[in-house]
C-alpha cells in the first residue's frame, strides 16, 4: 500500500496551520492592536514546511497553473503588495516609531520623518502585523505547491 511520507504529511499541515494563524492575525488587525512578535510563530511553521519539502526532495513547480490553490495564492499576493502599499503610504516610509521630546514621530533609519498622532504611533506595529501575515501567508500558499497533492511515496 502506497502512503505520503510522514515529513510530506507534516509539512502540508505545517502550511495548513501557518494560513490558519496568518489569517486569524490578519483579520484580527482589524479588531485590535497586536504585536508584530505574533507573526515569529507563523514563520517558523513555514519554516518547518520548508525543511519538510526539501526532506521529501519536493521540487518547486514553477509553471503557471491556473488551479484553485494558485488562484488563491495569486489572490493573496495582491492583497500582500496591497497591504504593504497601503503601509507605506499610511507611514510615509517609516521604519519605526519612537517618542522624542514628548512627541510621537515616525523614524527611517533613526532619522525622524514627521510627527504623528497617538493613534498613528498605536496603530504602526498593527499596521506592519498586517502586513507581514499577508506575506507570509501568501509564501505558504504558493510552497504548497512544492507537495504535489497526487505524489506518492512507498513506505
Amino acid at each position: 500500500m502506497e502512503m505520503r511520507s510522514a515529513p510530506h504529511r507534516l509539512g502540508i499541515a505545517l502550511l495548513i496551520c501557518t494560513v490558519a494563524i496568518c489569517l486569524v492575525l490578519n483579520i484580527a488587525t482589524f479588531i485590535t492592536i497586536l504585536s508584530p512578535a505574533w507573526v515569529v510563530p507563523a514563520v517558523l511553521l513555514l519554516a518547518g514546511a520548508v525543511l519538510c519539502a526539501n526532506a521529501t526532495n519536493a521540487k518547486a513547480r514553477s509553471a503557471l497553473s491556473t488551479d484553485t490553490l494558485a488562484l488563491a495564492g495569486w489572490g493573496l499576493l495582491v492583497y500582500a503588495v496591497a497591504t504593504f502599499i497601503h503601509f507605506y503610504r499610511t507611514t510615509g516610509g517609516a521604519s519605526s516609531v519612537g517618542i522624542i521630546d514628548g512627541q510621537y514621530v515616525s523614524e527611517y533609519q533613526g532619522r525622524v520623518i514627521r510627527t504623528i498622532s497617538a493613534a498613528e504611533y498605536t496603530m504602526f506595529p498593527n499596521l506592519w502585523t498586517r502586513v507581514m501575515s499577508a506575506w507570509v501567508a501568501m509564501a505558504a500558499v504558493f510552497c504548497t505547491r512544492s507537495f504535489p497533492l497526487g505524489a506518492r511515496s512507498e513506505r
